[in-house]
């Protein structure tokens, strides 16, 4: 149940920062009791004091992701005035969750994956950031690898699918095909 519960906590938590830490730590002893990991342990996780995880369970309780009972947690061996507290885990997909490995829901857009493998390697080539080419660019002379000279519209944002720099809207400087160019156009 914890993988659930973490993976849970991850996608669909409001928390942020520390209490977020705190909570991905409760998700973690989250089972069918519910979690009871002591204050030392959520505050080890953290990298956070006792107090900063109290004040984060305060937070989990108001977002309604956490209900915490005052040492409920442990079992019979465990003398009742040293019980940690125990805690249930609230958190749930919501009713758009598409419940796979990602959690998507409607309201957010697919992710799609770069297939271009100079995209993985080379930041900012393949985003969607550029501004269409022709904004913003000046004009010069650039020898293309056939030999020759072509006006270049020069942009740090104006390259083509393949990440080469483009000479004109269906042209880039090394002569990849068209259609290759375009992929983003």
């Amino acid at each position: 149940m914890s993988i659930e519960s973490i993976s849970i906590a991850l996608h669909h938590s409001r928390a942020k920062g520390t209490t977020k830490l705190v909570l991905l730590g409760i998700a973690n002893h989250d089972g069918d009791g519910g979690a009871w990991p002591s204050v030392a342990t959520l505050a080890k996780y953290a990298g956070v004091t006792a107090r900063n995880v109290q004040k984060a369970v305060d937070r989990l309780e108001q977002l309604h992701e956490v209900r915490r009972f005052v040492q409920a947690g442990g079992d019979h061996r465990v003398a009742e005035h040293e019980r940690p507290n125990r805690y249930q885990f609230l958190l749930a997909c919501p009713p758009d969750c598409d419940r796979t490995s990602r959690h998507r829901t409607r309201s957010q857009p697919p992710i799609e994956l770069a297939l271009d493998p100079l995209s993985e390697s080379t930041p900012g080539v393949g985003s969607d950031t550029r501004p269409p080419v022709g904004s913003d660019t000046q004009t010069t002379h650039v020898t293309t690898p056939k030999g020759t000279k072509k006006e270049r519209r020069v942009s740090e944002r104006a390259r083509g699918a393949c990440g080469h720099d483009l000479i004109d809207d269906r042209h880039c400087e090394r002569g990849c095909s068209p259609a290759r160019v375009l992929e983003t156009a």
